[in-house]
């Protein structure tokens, strides 16, 4: 079987201009590279450039696939977008998803490394799937960082003694995106399922938050206002949201060691699946 990589970058919040197609043109004469998408594949050679630096330069997302078994996905987010401090628990194992800051952006960072080789006719992983991930994260959805944080402790990275980071709710109900995650990023089913039975079931807080949006002071909906006014490509409604999420109470529960989660995802299905089961959904987790 021969070598086979696949690099791909995406351009979200902005185009790039001709003076920075040509910089990229300078890099790869093969690519294909339009104002928004830098595209190549190769069988012999790599790319000539380090994929971290052509994200913060010009991109906001990268997917990587290489026939060896390793997969690589970053997504650039605005700081100004994203609860930093809400993500950091998520980010404190060793090597395999990191968060990283790249000036006004925050980066995340999930590898997969597998022993098995991989036909290249095999699923590649589509960026355009994963790509409302980020969108998801601006508004405060914290599932993929969980999702993340899983694939760690499937690779050994966190210490069996470390204790979870706050359960998201809705694991048991993923979105289409968090789904291609999971498939992507390779994460153990049994172990998703273990870790969903702490998962509350995702609330309706279109109510709640409505309520929340009247009773902010006049001062503050006016600093609100003026945010629009002055980055008017990002939905009002999103920021609001991700602040609303942001600032409600955490549920109090006992959160699981490693250890403890790892020895659940060994027991029979039938002893850990939640009594209560999700409505049924095309994005529910498969049992």
């Amino acid at each position: 079987m021969s070598e086979y990589q696949c690099y791909e970058f995406v351009a979200l919040d902005r185009p790039l201009t001709a003076k920075e197609m040509a910089e990229l043109r300078a890099i790869s004469t093969r690519a294909q590279i339009s104002p928004t998408r830098f595209w190549n594949e190769y069988q012999w050679g790599d790319l000539k450039a380090d994929p971290s630096r052509l994200l913060a330069r010009y991109f906001d997302a990268h997917l990587y696939f290489a026939n060896w078994g390793t997969r690589r996905l970053m997504l650039r987010v605005p700081r100004a977008h994203l609860e930093e401090k809400t993500l950091r628990p998520f980010f404190q194992g060793r090597g395999s998803a990191r968060l990283m800051r790249s000036g006004k952006h925050v980066v995340l960072d999930f590898t997969c490394h597998t022993e098995e080789a991989e036909d290249e006719e095999a699923s590649q992983g589509s960026l355009a799937a994963l790509l409302p991930l980020r969108a998801e994260l601006m508004r405060g959805d914290l599932r993929c960082a969980y999702l993340a944080w899983l694939r760690m402790v499937q690779e050994g990275d966190v210490d069996e003694s470390t204790t979870e980071p706050p359960v998201p709710p809705g694991l048991t109900t993923l979105t289409t995106a968090q789904h291609a995650l999971v498939e992507f990023l390779g994460i153990d089913i049994d172990l998703l399922l273990a870790a969903a039975r702490a998962s509350a079931r995702p609330a309706s807080d279109a109510n709640a938050f409505r309520h929340w949006v009247t009773r902010l002071s006049p001062a503050r909906k006016e600093a609100w206002l003026l945010h629009a006014a002055r980055e008017p490509e990002f939905p009002l409604g999103s920021v609001l949201l991700r602040a609303f999420r942001a600032e409600q109470s955490p549920a109090k529960e006992k959160h699981r060691t490693v250890g403890e989660l790892k020895a659940l995802a060994r027991t029979p299905r039938p002893q850990r699946v939640p009594s209560t089961r999700p409505r049924s959904s095309r994005a529910s987790v498969k049992r």
